[in-house]
């Protein structure tokens, strides 16, 4: 059998040539495909886990705690900031339990801590009598504005001789009491675990190692205070400020006579006449004329680094016996951001827009809070205070927990395991601020360049800043309660990729966790950034519109996805073209031996021995391709010097072996439909269409033979469609999206990049469409060799059988352009959501190029027909 499939090949030494080269085609084009979609999914997968990998793959936040925006899968940048703890301690022991969990670092927001700093002698007042102000003014820097957050005024009387009634509205006081210029910061404090902590982000790493600084150890816990409500917690120190705003302090003597006795008498008995109601605070003087003796200016950073500076040496004070540790008064926590989905200015540049409206301040059991805040924020507060309903008397209305910090250690930000760049990457809530770009000006015009936006530091603000304070989670259970924990971040054993495996078990995870315990689970591995713009509004007044990069869950997952697609595509594509090169080549196989078998039968053979010779043939083949992959892996593998790929060599000689049985399966079909008798029939197997179709021209005689052979011909058109229409995708990704398939919004790389390798691959595609399409016409003009020698018997020219049939090539292109631009521009709708019908020159490529293709497969038919010798055909027919 073998030997008969030898000799018939050697029999028929140009077609069995032109097969080889059909073979050494698809071999080599399996290859380059195999080798750039190996390169390329690599260059996904590392770009995805490279940029957007998240320090976790799992958050876990209390029921309720959902955002708004999750709706758009959009979760807020440090969007964990604004939750004050909703789970308890058992619920976070239940999920580091779970088998699939590797780590569970819990966050627990304590709240804010009202910090105090005191500069000694820093404000100097005159020696000469006279009644002076002092004005202490807290400015924030918003990113619009210079904001004021808060104000308190004295009005100081030096050198009174009289006796002076409390609603006089000023202090008589010695001006020493007043030298010290005094700050408060509010210094948020969170807990966390130590061990998970270090395990998660290498929190232990980033730990100082001079002055003693050290980690938290397993020594390291709270203890209880000597008085009611203190607590003694361990705490790691940032001393790292991110704070914009100063402290302001102005001195001035006011414009009132106050030198004499008369005078001191005259200007008390005016204030108590007209404002008898007035405070110290709160005077009639504020409307009094004044000259500055003095002013002066303390950053609210230096403030900051000077409170933790503080810590650590009364910490150090404390350790040798000579002090008591710096503490400070939890007085409250801020509650997140309330968004608003408004319709976006430029909806080409920020498909998601919202709007941030701020409101008056409210918070309870804290009677003097209002005084801390400006009237106006952005976020809500609640205090930490425990209301005393029938206080002693001296005794203050509402008692705050009272923290004494006791410095372990100090931290640098910049030497934890996660992200720096808040562009490329997930921002890890805990150790970085909030960050944003001031894009838009009140009116909705443009700035630029764009103006950075930093926290100021403030707690209702529209920035948080990160903490400066960390302590451990028993600190947070005995201040805050069983429930104190925030947010739990989770790592999830087999999840390290960004894959399909890794994310359906990802999902079955976060399943279990919230029917086992309630509360909500949100996948942030495989999320990546998206650019959304917000407009802010402060008491009705436009500040402008801001951009910042928000976390899109699932986003990276579903770009790796599409990319998938986009690589399945090309290997269809590939394939498909190889398949229908296959089944067309057996197509007219079949039609030149259909006689030969029929003889063969009448011989005596049997049809499952015709079936051998089919699939002998088909084996051969797809060894031959085969060996020249291994051939062309050889060169691939010498040339990067890398280890050959046993894989793409399986997968090739799998798909090819797949490819050649194909069309082997297809002969096997029209071999059960052969009879003995046939061997006395000519002609085509199938019956001829019969079109009724005028023949005016040489345009209606070729559409009535590409229709009168139609099966054939739909292979060739469909040959030339499928790499059509990958050429016409990968054109529009060239041109209209600058050679990226897939870009991240920053128009980064991402995943597969439409190069020369991937034309390389399409011009291998096209050449097979080529050769099936030649094949086919080969077989066409064969088939009519009788009736094209009629044709120049009754006076057609060489030159018009050439004319016919690069006419009829030229048809076949034609349909199959349409064909492939319509695949094309279907994938390009499915895909982006556009049809680019104002690209003219990508159609008139599309089809021109398919019209090319037809034309050169006909040259050689053309010319085998041209070459018809009427004498001679006319009579081998008769």
């Amino acid at each position: 059998m073998l030997r008969f499939v030898l000799n018939h090949w050697r029999r028929q030494r140009f077609k069995f040539i032109l097969t080889l080269v059909g073979a050494l085609i698809i071999s080599a084009g399996l290859s380059l495909m195999f080798n750039l979609t190996d390169s390329s999914q690599g260059t996904v997968e590392q770009t995805l886990q490279k940029k957007w990998s998240s320090a976790y793959d799992i958050v876990v936040r209390p029921k309720g705690s959902q955002m708004a925006t999750e709706a758009s899968d959009l979760l807020e940048p440090n969007y964990l900031n604004g939750i004050n703890g909703g789970i308890s301690f058992q619920q976070y022991e239940d999920i580091k339990q779970m088998k699939e969990v590797d780590i569970a670092a819990p966050i627990a927001v304590m709240g804010y801590a009202n910090s105090s700093v005191s500069y000694k002698k820093a404000l100097k007042f005159p020696t000469k009598p006279g009644i002076y102000r002092l004005t202490t003014t807290n400015y924030i820097q918003n990113g619009f504005t210079k904001e004021q957050q808060s104000q308190e005024i004295i009005h100081i009387a030096q050198g009174t001789k009289v006796p002076v009634p409390q609603n006089a509205s000023f202090t008589t006081n010695p001006v020493e009491y007043f030298q010290d210029a005094n700050a408060r910061n509010p210094a948020l404090v969170v807990a966390i675990d130590p061990v998970e902590e270090a395990r998660l982000v290498g929190l232990d790493e980033s730990v100082s190692s001079k002055n003693k600084s050290r980690y938290f150890s397993n020594l390291d816990h709270h203890k209880p205070g000597n008085n009611p409500g203190e607590h003694i917690i361990p705490v790691l120190i940032n001393p790292n400020s991110f704070n914009q705003g100063n402290y302001e302090y102005t001195i001035e003597r006011l414009d009132a006579p106050f030198v004499t006795e008369q005078d001191q008498q005259k200007l008390i008995d005016e204030l108590i006449k007209k404002q008898p109601k007035r405070s110290i605070t709160n005077s009639a003087l504020t409307t009094y004329s004044a000259k500055v003796i003095q002013h002066l200016t303390i950053p609210m950073s230096k403030v900051e680094k000077t409170y933790l500076q503080q810590l650590i040496e009364k910490t150090n004070a404390t350790a040798l016996g000579t002090d008591e540790l710096e503490g400070a008064q939890l007085l409250y926590t801020s509650g997140p951001l309330q968004f608003k989905t408004i319709n976006s200015p430029y909806p080409t540049r920020w498909t998601t827009a919202y709007e941030i409206n701020s409101a008056p301040i409210q918070i309870k059991n804290w009677t003097y809070g209002k005084n801390y805040f400006p009237e106006h924020g952005f976020r809500s507060l609640e205090s930490s205070g425990r209301k005393i309903n029938k206080p002693k008397p001296g005794e203050v209305d509402t008692a705050f927990p009272y923290l004494s910090f006791n410095v372990v250690g100090l931290y640098d930000p910049n030497k934890i395991n996660v992200s720096k760049d808040p562009l490329n990457e997930l921002p890890m809530e805990t150790y970085r601020p909030s960050s944003a770009d001031l894009v838009l000006d009140a009116e909705g015009k443009p700035i630029n360049p764009a103006k950075p936006i930093d926290t100021s530091g403030n707690p209702v603000g529209l920035l948080t800043s990160s903490p400066n304070i960390l302590t451990t989670l028993d600190s947070a259970l005995a201040v805050n309660g069983k429930q104190a924990i925030s947010s739990i971040r989770l790592k999830v054993k087999g999840a390290a990729t960004v894959s399909e495996q890794s994310e359906q078990l990802l999902q079955d995870v976060k399943k279990q966790i919230e029917q086992e315990t309630g509360l909500v689970a949100t996948i942030t591995k495989g999320s990546s950034p998206q650019p959304v713009v917000t407009k802010v509004v402060d008491d009705g007044k436009t500040l402008g519109w801001i951009e910042q990069p928000w976390i899109h869950i699932g986003a990276a997952m579903t770009i790796f996805r599409e990319t998938s697609v986009g690589f399945s595509g090309v290997i269809f594509a590939m394939l498909a073209v190889a398949i229908v090169y296959v089944l067309a080549t057996s197509y007219v196989s079949m039609l030149a031996r259909r006689k030969e078998f029929a003889v063969l039968l009448a011989l005596g053979w049997r049809t499952k021995d015709l079936y051998r010779i089919v699939i002998i043939e088909a084996v051969l083949l797809a060894g031959f391709v085969s060996l020249v992959a291994l051939l062309v892996e050889s060169i691939f593998s010498y040339v990067r010097n890398e280890t050959m790929n046993v894989l793409s060599l399986v997968l090739i000689a799998g798909f090819s072996l797949l490819i050649y049985m194909t069309g082997a399966a297809w002969s096997a079909w029209t071999i059960r439909q052969i009879s003995p008798y046939e061997a006395i029939k000519t002609g085509e197997y199938a019956a001829s269409s019969h079109i009724k179709l005028g023949l005016r021209s040489t345009f209606t005689l070729a559409l009535k033979e590409i229709f009168g052979k139609w099966k054939r011909n739909a292979l060739s058109i469909l040959s030339i469609a499928l790499p059509t229409a990958l050429l016409t995708f990968f054109l529009f990704v060239t041109f209209h999206l600058q050679g990226v398939l897939y870009t991240s919004w920053l128009g980064q790389f991402v995943a597969l990049q439409v190069g020369p390798m991937h034309y390389v691959t399409m011009g291998v595609a096209i050449t097979i469409a080529i050769l099936t399409t030649g094949e086919i016409m080969w077989q066409n003009v064969t088939d009519r060799r009788a009736s094209l020698a009629i044709l120049k018997a009754v006076g057609w020219t060489n030159r018009s059988i050439r004319q016919l049939i690069l006419l009829e090539g030229m048809l076949i292109g034609f349909v199959a352009g349409l064909v492939g631009l319509s695949i094309s521009y279907l994938t390009i709708y499915v895909l982006y959501g556009l049809v680019p019908w104002d690209e003219p020159l990508l159609i008139g490529v599309s089809l021109a190029l398919p019209i090319l293709f037809g034309t050169i497969a006909s040259l050689l038919p053309a010319q085998i027909a041209a070459r018809v010798n009427p004498y001679q055909e006319l009579k081998d027919a008769g």
